[in-house]
């Protein structure tokens, strides 16, 4: 099985920073990007999470309305679906990765692959 690059992963490990990835989609009005977190160790405001190491966010958005937000820091004008998975540990992760149809080689910081709210 294919895994994170180590260059990567330290990121998370290290520097607790999350990761992403632009996951091709089918349809060309879309962009998909997947995110991969450490757990913060903070309290979220917001409905309850269950305990997790990572949480991934899996999201896509509307690329016109993209185009038209993003310039103003309104991305989430654009959003077309978000999905989040918490695991509680590496192999957790690279299951709900496979069960994504991701691959793991893809990721990167996020600014390196256009993530919107890191762009």
């Amino acid at each position: 099985m294919e895994k994170i690059p180590l260059k990567v992963w330290n990121r998370i490990v290290m520097l607790q920073a999350p990761i992403a990835a632009e996951i091709p989609i089918a349809d060309a009005r879309y962009r998909r990007w997947i995110e991969i977190s450490p757990n913060y160790q903070y309290k979220a405001v917001g409905p309850p999470v269950p305990n997790h190491e990572y949480s991934i966010c899996d999201t896509v958005f509307d690329i016109e309305l993209l185009r038209i937000h993003e310039p103003h820091g309104d991305e989430d004008l654009a959003l077309v679906s978000q999905s989040h998975y918490y695991v509680s540990n590496e192999d957790e992760l690279y299951q709900q990765l496979a069960e994504l149809n991701v691959d793991p080689t893809l990721f990167n910081s996020p600014w390196r692959v256009e993530h919107p709210y890191y762009s």
